[in-house]
């Protein structure tokens, strides 16, 4: 057992499975795994598995993992809670509560922000804090599947209007292709349940939701 995702990642090969016990994980900003430019990205997964060998990140069988990260307010800097680099990933079951926002001009956080490809998202639930759910940046061949992004808003940037805080985004890159959302759903988000905007690629939504 590890005390941490990021510390499991040095171990676990393509092929194998971290399990993620139940309860509530109260994160702090002493374990944040990478800086990328303008981000603190608390766990930062960038070892890939491999084709036919995923990397898996599961919650534990029956039992739901809850991480809050409404303590984790690094100075100037974007928060992304779950940084994916790396490719041939499986994240599972997981829960992501309070992420929050401390840059009061233009900007954003995210709960998982995937930069990899063909990784595979599963019944993840991000919601009540400030950040967009799940936002795919770059990478091609992932599937986002039966996802929830709800109640989030930005109460600081830009006055507290809310204005990127979504539901779900998508801003791939050129080449950034074969990307899915199927059967998530979006709703009381600041700004859109789903947003494209700039993005190189198109992405396909199959049966989703985007309300209120």
């Amino acid at each position: 057992p590890f005390a941490t995702i990021q510390r499991a990642q040095r171990y676990v090969a393509p092929g194998e499975t971290v399990f993620i016990r139940g309860g509530t994980y109260r994160m702090n900003e002493a374990p944040i795994g990478g800086r990328v430019g303008a981000y603190a990205c608390v766990t930062l997964l960038d070892k890939s598995g491999a084709p036919g060998q995923r990397i898996n990140y599961w919650a534990y069988p029956g039992e739901q993992p809850v991480f809050d990260f409404s303590q984790v307010k690094p100075a100037g800097q974007r928060v992304a809670a779950f940084r994916v680099n790396g490719s041939w990933l499986h994240l599972k079951g997981l829960e992501v509560v309070g992420v929050q926002v401390t840059i009061a001009t233009h900007t954003q956080s995210i709960c998982f922000d995937n930069e990899g490809s063909d990784n595979l998202y599963e019944r993840l639930s991000m919601h009540d804090g400030m950040a967009i759910g799940l936002w795919i940046g770059a990478g091609a061949n992932n599937l986002v599947l039966n996802c929830d992004a709800y109640r989030n808003h930005d109460s600081v940037s830009e006055g507290g209007r809310g204005g990127n805080t979504d539901g779900f985004g998508y801003h791939g890159l050129k080449g950034s292709v074969n990307n899915v959302f199927r059967g998530c759903r979006a709703w009381f988000n600041s700004d859109d349940g789903y947003d494209f905007i700039n993005s190189d690629e198109a992405c396909r939504i199959e049966n989703c939701w985007a309300f209120y």
